[in-house]
């Protein structure tokens, strides 16, 4: 019977060393492979960064070219107070801002004033006859910070701005805490709601309207 050859130490060791570089070379490619995958989750994060920030300044260009718009000539020192409190995230709302320096006469507007100390809920629809409301809501008490057109759309709309038809239809379950204050043509006019509901804006308030 044969007798079992002896390892040599040096074999053993070679084997060994042989073995350990196999596997520190598979943890290195494993190693490299992860690197490069977080290399490029990096980049995709990076550029999702990016595309939100140029999506961020489109829009407030946007805005900014609306105001100069409106300002026109000379306004530099408002469109600087805007756009700095705008960039520093102080909470100042553009949108309100940009409505409330809206005040064209050929393109009248009422407002909803709430008198008392509970919401009341006002819906609206363009004209009597749709079947759902284009426009409700619980409305605070005080004036509104919505704008309703009626005859013309602004000139630049916003979320507080409402484009409305002068046949508009509105209700509400509390008429007695809710008055319209009309806008346009170089006038005004307050009004309250005659009952429950209106069905023609124009022949319920008497509204003028140009050549009709």
């Amino acid at each position: 019977m044969a007798k079992r050859r002896k390892q040599s130490p040096a074999m053993i060791i070679g084997l060994t060393l042989i073995l350990a570089s196999i596997v520190g070379f598979v943890f290195s490619l494993m190693a490299v492979n992860r690197v490069g995958q977080i290399k490029r989750e990096m980049t995709e994060l990076k550029n999702s960064y990016e595309r939100q920030i140029e999506k961020m300044e489109a829009d407030f260009q946007t805005k900014l070219t609306s105001i100069e718009k409106l300002l026109g000539g000379g306004g530099t020192l408002e469109k600087y107070i805007v756009a700095k409190n705008f960039l520093s995230n102080t909470g100042v709302d553009l949108d309100a801002i940009l409505t409330e320096m809206q005040h064209q006469s050929d393109r009248p507007y009422f407002r909803v004033f709430v008198t008392g100390t509970k919401e009341v809920w006002i819906g609206m629809k363009k004209s009597s006859s749709d079947s759902a409301y284009y426009f409700q809501k619980n409305f605070k008490p005080g004036l509104s910070q919505e704008k309703f057109y009626y005859l013309k759309n602004p000139e630049i709309e916003t979320k507080y701005t409402v484009i409305l038809n002068k046949d508009a239809y509105i209700r509400t379950g509390v008429p007695e805490s809710v008055y319209l204050i009309f806008f346009g043509f170089d006038s005004g006019k307050l009004s309250k709601m005659p009952g429950v509901e209106v069905t023609n804006l124009k022949d319920a308030f008497n509204l003028y309207i140009p050549g009709g």
